[in-house]
């Protein structure tokens, strides 16, 4: 705990991104990854075979942007470098340890939906969200990788406002989903998304319960699908079991 404090005091990052969980999130997660690295291992190198396919006909020089790259457990960066590719990560947050890893990557803090810091503002000041729509920053890249992202996306948002009594209506969280999906499909430029399409509750070898990852969207079946062992028993709760059905779909 004491550890977790540190790292959450020494990461640099707003205000707003610190208040709203995000920081403690991305440390968690590496905790988490840490504590169940085996089990997660099969899901993790599933998501580097598939990159290292999208980017197999790429030429030396391309550029790869991946959303959502976190700690990058699940991105082969050596092999992507050792090939030339120019790798752009954008996250809310890098945890300076990540950054520090891999000096031959370019990291971009940003939020992805563009809703983060105008609802904090929001919210404080119990005025109507709206989103900033500038975040395309960057150059088109020859292939962009949205990376078990897709669902996460509206989680924190909100559970801040509820933490306030704000109300973001039925919908909110849906449609920034959408969004992305929406943005992904309107770049010219090949993309691979890959996410959770939902989430298995075991009680030993029973399953007890299926909950949707996504809501409907305008997606075809994914290319592949396969299971992430997320959560064993004992590490979200002390009988239930976590497994995740993952998808990839090309663009």
């Amino acid at each position: 705990m004491i550890i977790e404090a540190l790292q959450h005091f020494l990461t640099p990052a707003p205000k707003y991104v610190k208040d709203m969980g995000y920081v403690r999130e991305a440390i968690a997660i590496e905790a988490r990854y840490k504590r169940c690295a085996g089990d997660w291992q099969p899901h993790l190198e599933k998501c580097k075979s598939l990159i290292l396919a999208g980017v197999g006909r790429l030429p030396a020089g391309s550029t790869v942007m991946i959303l959502g790259s976190g700690g990058l457990h699940d991105v082969p960066v050596e092999v992507l470098l050792d090939r030339g590719l120019h790798v752009t990560c954008v996250d809310i947050v890098h945890l300076p340890k990540v950054e520090n890893s891999y000096p031959g990557i370019t990291f971009v803090t940003r939020d992805i939906t563009g809703m983060i810091e105008p609802l904090f503002n929001a919210v404080k000041k119990g005025t109507r969200v709206q989103a900033d729509p500038e975040w395309e920053f960057l150059r088109a890249p020859d292939l962009i990788i949205s990376l078990n992202l897709l669902s996460q996306l509206a989680m924190k948002l909100v559970d801040y406002a509820q933490t306030y009594g704000d109300d973001l209506g039925v919908n909110f969280s849906d449609n920034i989903l959408k969004a992305h999906v929406d943005w992904l499909r309107n770049q010219q430029t090949n993309t691979l998304l890959i996410s959770d399409i939902s989430r298995d509750y075991y009680q030993g070898q029973r399953l007890v319960e299926t909950i949707p990852s996504l809501p409907k969207l305008a997606l075809s079946e994914p290319d592949e699908t396969w299971v992430w062992d997320i959560a064993p028993e004992g590490e979200a709760d002390r009988e239930i079991s976590i497994k995740h059905n993952v998808g990839a779909w090309t663009l």
